[in-house]
This record gives structure tokens, sequence and C-alpha cells, in this order.
């Protein structure tokens, strides 16, 4: 469906780096965010076994951007309006950022092997109202 939400979902490349102490993973940058963007809360989503889905919901209002800091998952979205589905695969190696629009269903999955943790940034702090169950993908 042309015009639909999956089009406003957003990939950006972010930058990690490596060395004997650890890594620094930066997943957003500010002259990346729109210019109205507005910041309500940072937190980490994390799932220890392979195949575990955290997510499978969308919000009326809030926005949020992802980035896998550990292990690799598949971010499923699907708009629930026309059906339209989008997988994008994900590893902490290689850093991108997923900004999904207010929505669009999305559910992190983790591939493995080993644990997943992802960092999530959202436009507004969680309210329990504005989210609505939905299978992803």
């Amino acid at each position: 469906m042309k015009g639909g939400l999956i089009e406003r979902v957003a990939v950006l490349t972010g930058r990690r780096s490596e060395d004997p102490r650890g890594w620094l993973h930066v997943a957003l940058g500010a002259s990346q965010l729109p210019a109205d963007a507005a910041f309500g809360e940072l937190y980490v989503i994390q799932a220890d076994d392979v195949g575990v889905r955290r997510g499978d919901h969308y919000h009326r209002q809030m926005h949020e951007w992802f980035s896998v800091v550990q292990g690799k998952a598949t971010l499923q979205l699907r708009d629930p309006v026309s059906d339209e589905r989008l997988a994008i695969p994900l590893n902490a190696k290689v850093p991108r950022t997923v900004g999904v629009p207010a929505g669009i269903a999305h559910c992190f999955v983790n591939d493995g092997p080993g644990p997943m943790i992802v960092v999530a940034w959202a436009s507004a702090e969680h309210d329990p109202a504005d989210v609505v169950p939905c299978v992803a993908g």
C-alpha cells in the first residue's frame, strides 16, 4: 500500500568500536533525529533464549527507536491497517537503529546464539493506555 505506515520506518546506521576493554555502541545521534523529536524515556529490552519474542504490540501515540547492542535479532513490523509486513535483521556487530512510528506493530525475536539486548528510546513515557496488543509478524 503506497503511503502506508511501514514506509515511515527509518533504518539508520550507527557506529561501534571495540577494543580489549569492551565496546562502545552509538545507536543514535542528535543529527539523525527529526527536528520535532521528543524524549520520553530510555529503556533496555533483553531475552536470553533463541526464538523468544519481545513486543507484539503497537502504540497509538508513541514513536520508538531501537538498536540491538548485544546478539542478533529480527525486528518484525506490521501495519495493522494494511497488513503490510517488514522483517529487519539486526546484529550488534553491524549497528543500525530503527525508528518505528506510532501505529506500527513491532516485535523483537532473538535470533541467537546467546542473549539479545536492545536499547530503546521512546518519544513519551510508557502509558499502558497507549499499548495495543497485536501480533507483529
